[in-house]
Formats: C-alpha cells, structure tokens, sequence
C-alpha cells in the first residue's frame, strides 16, 4: 500500500493516464475527419450499383464478378459473369463457352454509355459466330489491363475461355494513365492508388499499390448504409485511424509529386505500349490466341495512331494492328459519336464491323499510319 500511495506512483499513473486520453481524443477527431472524408466520397451517387468496383491488392482496383443493375442515372444496364466479364441484362452470368473473343481495355472498351450488346467486343463476336468476353474496366489503363490478363491465366479463367482473339483497346489518353498511380476513380477526398509504370535505375517496372482494402471496405459501406455516422463505422474508423491517417498523407505527397505525371515519370509511350504488348504475348501463348490491337480515335476527326505505338507494333509482329479511324471513315460516323467522349453505338458497331473484316481476311490493317 504504501509503494501504491507514493508520489511516484501516483505521478506515472497521472501521466499515463493524461497521455491515454490525448491519443483517445487525438484518434477521435482524426476518426471524425476520416467519417468526414468519406461521407464527402460518397455523396453523390454514384454512376455504378453497390459492389460493382473490389479492391484488388495487385491492380489497386477491379470490376466485381455477379454484379447487376442499372447505372445510377439509368442509361444503361451493368452486369457482370461470374468469371468477371460484362455481359448482357439478360443472359446467365454461370453459363460460358470457351473459343471467343476477348478484350482489356479501359471504358472505351467497357463500352461506358451503351449497353453489352451493343460495345465492339459483342458484336465483332456476334459477326464471328463465337462468344464474348468484353474484360473492358472503366479507369483502367494498359497496366492494369496485363495485370487483369496475369489474374485470369493464374486464377485458371483463361483455361477455361480458350479464347480464340483477344483485342487490346487502345487510346491516347493510357499512356499518361499508365504512368499514374492515380485513376480517374480516386478522388480528393479519398485518393487510391493503383499499379503503375514506372523506371527505376533504368529499368522499366510495375509499382505495386499500397494496401488500401479497408479503405475500400470503408467506403463500401458508407456507399451501402448511407453517410450517416453510425457506432459500428465510428469504431471501425476509430481503430484504423492511425492507419488511414497514415495512408492519407503519404498517398497526398505523392499526388503532389504526380502533379506532371510525364515529367516526374520518364518512361516514354513507347516503353509503355513494348511492356504492355510483351506481357500480353507472354499470358496468351500457350492458348495459340491471335492478338489484335484495336487504336480508337478520340481527340480528333482524323487521328492517327502516334508514333510510339506505330513503332511499338512494328516492334511485335504477331500483333495484328486495326486502325479503328479507317472504320470511322469507311461508315462515316459522325465526330459526334467518338471525338471527345467515349464511343457511342455507333462507333463501336463500325470498330467491331472493321474488326470482323480484318480477322476474316486473315491480313492486317496495314495502313495503321
């Protein structure tokens, strides 16, 4: 008793005891900034039904498989099969038959703003005879799109489909995404990092993301009960908080350092399109499927492939080139339906159209530039 009265004792047990309750409110109002954080992130909306977007631990970011509903604002149907790819509002999602076509890509590919049946990947299928397996991720850049590819052969998918083609969406605008840990889906609220391109000592590699899945469960969930703080999220958020703190500031100096993404990252286009294309040789080569690289304009009426790419395709022979501006003049689409957005029914119905008269006969589109 008298060791437990002494002013020793007594003086640890008061600091100890000041010390506890500054970190449990310091954790407290860091909790509240976090709930404030992610009540900011999901307070529109949204464009895609709960669940649609997983974490994945080597992408940073996935599309669900099982997913269906509409669009938030109702525009067009999201569904997913169980083994990851889009299908149409209709059809099974366990139901599959191998030999088709398959495409990566990002929402071009997707098909962001019109439905299954009418993206490029369906119908160069439908025109073919065989299934699809539209593998398009709205956000995705050629990065992902590999890693996605590597995902499927080691989860057996790719044992499965057999696929027969695969077509590789292609755009201006992946290059910058590729050498950025940011997608188009991070937000300032709450900034998510994903796997990017990046060179060190000279040698060109992927950067892994952090491990973000409990922010992606957070957000989840505010997504499915509502911004509203209940006990079970303060205490979720209040025991990870040190973490997320943490996670949010170091992902914070890194946007800043990514503010010019080719000037802070100095791996050229070209070793962005040689990577991509090498990889994808690599995961496809033992189901003897064809590789196609499918260039969608954007950016003007009469663009062209840009060097990088032209050289990149030279550089990979066994990939067949198919310039998606001789489909846009062959069938007169209108700029209204592909410049500057993304590919409207129309444009699509004219890619897959070209598509088809390439696979069919069986001679590239050499006339890439």
């Amino acid at each position: 008793m008298t060791i437990l009265n002494s002013k020793k004792v007594k003086y640890w047990t008061y600091m100890v005891s000041v010390i506890i309750i500054i970190l449990l409110v310091f954790n407290t109002i860091i909790t509240l900034m976090i709930h404030q954080r992610l009540a900011r992130a999901v307070s529109k909306s949204g464009r895609w039904p709960a669940g649609a977007y997983i974490y994945d631990r080597k992408i940073g970011f996935d599309f669900a498989p099982n997913v269906s509903g509409p669009r938030k604002e109702g525009t067009y149907y999201v569904k997913s099969h169980q083994l990851g790819y889009r299908i149409g509002k209709e059809e099974d999602p366990a139901v599959f038959r191998p030999g088709g076509i398959l495409s990566l890509g990002c929402s071009f590919t997707y098909g962001d703003e019109v439905e299954s049946e009418q993206t490029f990947t369906q119908l160069a299928a439908d025109g073919l005879g065989i299934p699809a397996y539209n593998y398009g991720v709205c956000s995705f850049s050629y990065i992902h799109a590999l890693l996605k590819a590597e995902k499927l052969k080691e989860q057996g998918v790719l044992d499965q489909l057999q696929p027969e083609y695969v077509v590789l969406g292609c755009w201006s605008g992946l290059p910058d995404r590729s050498r950025s840990p940011f997608p188009p889906l991070a937000s300032n609220s709450i900034p998510m990092p994903s796997a990017y391109l990046a060179k060190e000592g000279g040698e060109v590699k992927i950067n892994y993301p952090m491990d973000l899945g409990e922010v992606f469960d957070l957000v989840e969930s505010y997504r499915k009960e509502g911004k509203k703080l209940s006990a079970g999220k303060f205490f979720r958020i209040f025991f990870s908080g040190p973490r997320f703190a943490y996670l949010y500031m170091k992902n914070s100096r890194l946007a800043g350092k990514m503010n010019n993404v080719k000037s802070s990252n100095p791996v050229t286009d070209y070793e962005i399109y040689d990577f991509y294309f090498s990889g994808i040789e690599k995961v496809f080569s033992e189901y003897d499927t064809k590789i196609i690289m499918l260039f969608m304009p954007n950016q003007d009426s009469n663009e062209l492939p840009d060097r990088a790419l032209i050289d990149a395709v030279a550089a990979h022979p066994a990939i067949i080139p198919v310039n998606g501006l001789h489909a846009i003049q062959k069938y007169d689409i209108s700029v209204r339906d592909y410049m500057r957005k993304h590919p409207q029914p129309p444009a699509h119905k004219a890619y897959a159209q070209w598509l088809v008269e390439v696979i069919r006969s069986e001679q590239p589109d050499d006339k890439i530039n």
